[in-house]
């Protein structure tokens, strides 16, 4: 997303709660500022945004972050998760909610994290109120939204050691690039 009344760019990260985030700046899927710059550094515009503008985005633990995906998605929700994560979703909106580790879009040639701030999931209407008081921005309490049946339980009852070991191969790079764990 850009906003450019707070001279910021939100990469939004599937199933972190971006949803939320972009429309507390009154955005709507049909504008062309809510999808700017949304897959971060591999867009096809990051090198020529805007200079100066205050970066950011939310992380999500990578366990949580893929159970919510793998129920809210139609092509993974009736599948077991040792086949997800056997054959997970390669490309498209679904590779893009499930399987692309959240560091893809957020790392730069250099391997720099490219944010200024990283929100996390697990505190986001708190990470989410120091970023509207970094960029002027008045607080907003975040909607919730696209919220689905698997937040009704913590993640760890849906793994064994399996489909903990494929998860946790799948997601290396997000576990030690943000300090998640089991």
């Amino acid at each position: 997303m850009l906003d450019r009344a707070s001279k910021s760019i939100f990469i939004h990260q599937r199933k972190t709660g971006g949803v939320a985030v972009i429309g507390a700046f009154g955005y709507t899927p049909d504008s062309p500022d809510w999808h700017a710059y949304n897959n971060g550094v591999l867009d096809k515009g990051w090198e020529a945004r805007p200079a100066g503008y205050y970066i950011f985005t939310t992380i999500r633990n990578p366990f949580d972050r893929l159970i919510s995906a793998w129920k809210y998605l139609e092509s993974t929700r009736n599948r077991g998760l040792l086949e997800v994560l056997l054959n997970p979703p390669q490309e498209g909106a679904d590779y893009r909610h499930l399987t692309r580790p959240q560091v893809a879009i957020l790392r730069d040639t250099a391997g720099n994290l490219v944010p200024d701030y990283l929100m996390r999931f697990e505190h986001l209407q708190e990470d989410f109120d120091a970023v509207c008081d970094r960029i002027g921005k008045p607080r907003t309490a975040l909607r919730k939204v696209n919220v689905g049946d698997a937040r009704e339980r913590h993640y760890r009852p849906y793994f064994n050691v399996d489909t903990r070991h494929l998860a946790e191969t799948l997601f290396r790079d997000d576990l030690d690039a943000f300090g998640y764990s089991f």
